[in-house]
């Protein structure tokens, strides 16, 4: 690799909705403390880095902060297998995750899914420009005053398929569902209908407090059941049927802190 390009790859990874935004980000849920200044100093990309350096940073970054080795298994369907066998309209969905500052050190941040179709729009009807205007509806219902519930075990339901709505939601009792079901409806502009909600309340004890189990010889955490915890919007993509394995971002969040809407490539 020549220097100039180099050059060029270090000013991407620096500048922008790229890597060293990344890395800010991550930090920017956490308190600011000169410890942890430090670590997002190493992390960070300098503008006078080797590729050595800046190669040993990323991977500082992805495998002792973000830990990603570690992350958990999805089991799961690739999406271009999905379109295959299913024909579907666009479909909207927020993605929520707790704040790190709440996250036991060891553990990851808990999250949730909210999501509804449009029912008035095909894969051959929807244009960037319609795509654009979800965005903005998203980013002002959703995002402007950041939504935020408290995620349980209880779970409501609330399914109407000419609206394209089949809303699962776990939350932490059955005000909480009806007040998230509720929102969500209004939200994006259907009317409410007190006979389709209903709740399922499981006796099952969802304790935060792990068990102390063992596995293939070793003393592990047993897994939490539905615990609960906060969380918050942190992101809105729209699934097309047929766009092959492209998601489209809606909503996504700056380095400051700020959201932004548009569409275009997760």
């Amino acid at each position: 690799m020549s220097i100039r390009d180099w050059a060029a790859i270090r000013r991407a990874l620096i500048n922008g909705d790229s890597y060293n935004s990344e890395v800010i980000l991550h930090f920017a849920d956490l308190p600011t403390n000169t410890e942890r200044e430090a670590v997002k100093n190493l992390c960070l990309v300098q503008s006078n880095d080797s590729i050595l350096i800046a190669q040993q940073r990323i991977r500082f970054f992805r495998e002792e902060i973000q830990k990603t080795h570690l992350k958990p298994i999805i089991i799961g369907q690739p999406k271009i297998d999905l379109d295959a066998d299913v024909k579907y309209h666009p479909e909207v969905s927020i993605e929520f995750k707790q704040s790190l500052i709440s996250v036991p050190r060891g553990k990851y941040p808990k999250d949730a899914r909210i999501s509804w179709r449009l029912m008035n729009e095909t894969s051959e009807s929807f244009t960037f420009a319609k795509m654009n205007n979800v965005a903005a509806l998203v980013h002002q219902q959703f995002f402007q005053n950041r939504f935020t519930f408290n995620k349980g075990k209880f779970i409501g339901w609330y399914t109407s398929p000419i609206d394209g709505l089949n809303l699962q939601l776990y939350c932490l009792d059955e005000t909480e569902a009806e007040r998230v079901a509720k929102y969500v409806v209004q939200a994006v502009g259907k009317t409410w209908d007190d006979k389709i909600f209903r709740i399922t309340k499981p006796k099952r004890n969802n304790a935060t407090t792990s068990e102390q189990i063992t596995i293939l010889g070793k003393q592990k955490d047993a897994p939490v059941w539905r615990p609960n915890v906060i969380v918050n919007a942190y992101k809105a993509n729209i699934n097309v049927w047929g766009a092959g394995n492209e998601e489209f971002q809606l909503v996504g969040r700056l380095a400051n802190g700020q959201f932004f809407a548009v569409a275009r490539n997760s």
